[in-house]
């Protein structure tokens, strides 16, 4: 369906329900959550099975062709209103949606999760390939594609420094052409540092070391501390940050937003800002009410008329 995420050209819901992830405060306001129930989307059988939200996802095989009849290129968010990656998500599931991905290479796909570890183990299958292939011979007898799909971006959503550094070594250690952070909501500052895994220490059998490296930027290129390589293949491509919106929405520091643009510029990384959020706020790290907040016309300060002029930034991902 056409969308007003600023970032997306459509929403592609093969997948609808999920569940709040236990630790994540990411989740406790999920707008997925409250959409499935209202009145708009209540007419349809597949939200009316998923609206406790409660882990039950339903799989619209009616909208899984979709994709396949927009000729014109297009980025599309996959499963807005699901997790792809949920645990109750069938592997076959997820087979038929990257079978859809490979045939319709004209489009960007944009796959967000908060459950990398499951997106790991599944793109990290030998067998992954070959599950899609043959799930896409329904719809194609030509599924020759390369590994891994280079019109799949593959993401994860980090709203505070806990979930940072629980969720990026899993995306960084993901094979994928693109890869890339929502920090939305933002409810915190984020040093997004330098969370990456030397290739060449891994494959060599050495144990995994996660390295933070503190210069600012999200990604770069430098000799791994543990065997003196300068062999730091993964890498983040694209950063989406904003406040949350909403009617409990809690505050965003506008610092936040800016100490992230300035990373991501630091370390030469596409970053796209998409609102500042129902309660931006200035200055001291407590918000105060009537005395550092930002009154703004639009209700999800989501005008970039209204922001100041550092933040006006909307790129994406060179492909």
């Amino acid at each position: 369906m056409s969308t007003k995420i600023q970032w997306t050209d459509e929403t592609w819901n093969i997948l609808v329900g999920c569940s709040r992830v236990p630790g994540s405060p990411g989740c406790q306001n999920c707008y997925a959550a409250e959409a499935a129930k209202s009145p708009r989307l209540q007419q349809f059988e597949q939200y009316q099975k998923v609206r406790s939200w409660n882990g039950t996802v339903e799989f619209v095989e009616s909208q899984l062709i979709k994709p396949l009849k927009w000729k014109k290129p297009k980025r599309i968010f996959v499963c807005s209103m699901s997790d792809i990656f949920h645990k109750n998500v069938e592997t076959a599931w997820i087979d038929k949606i990257f079978a859809v991905m490979a045939i319709a290479s004209q489009h960007s796909f944009q796959v967000l999760t908060k459950r990398p570890e499951r997106m790991l183990q599944y793109l990290s299958d030998n067998q992954t390939p070959d599950r899609i292939e043959e799930a896409g011979y329904e719809f194609s007898h030509n599924m020759e594609f390369d590994w891994p799909l280079p019109n799949v971006w593959i993401g994860t959503s980090v709203e505070n420094q806990e979930m940072a550094d629980k969720r990026i070594p899993y995306l960084l250690q993901t094979p994928a052409k693109i890869r890339f952070l929502s920090c939305e909501p933002l409810l915190g500052p984020l040093d997004l540092g330098n969370h990456l895994v030397c290739e060449y220490c891994q494959g060599n059998g050495r144990q995994l070391k996660v390295i933070h490296w503190h210069k600012g930027g999200v990604a770069g290129y430098v000799d791994c501390p543990q065997c003196g390589n300068n062999l730091w293949n993964n890498k983040i491509n694209w950063v989406i940050v904003g406040g949350e919106s909403g009617h409990n929405a809690r505050p965003c520091r506008v610092e936040w937003i800016k100490s992230i643009v300035t990373q991501c510029q630091d370390a030469h990384i596409a970053s796209f800002v998409k609102q500042l959020g129902a309660k931006p706020y200035l200055g001291c790290e407590d918000y105060l009410p009537g005395i550092n907040t930002i009154n703004l016309r639009d209700r999800k300060g989501g005008n970039p008329d209204e922001w100041p002029d550092e933040l006006k930034i909307q790129q994406f991902p060179s492909i």
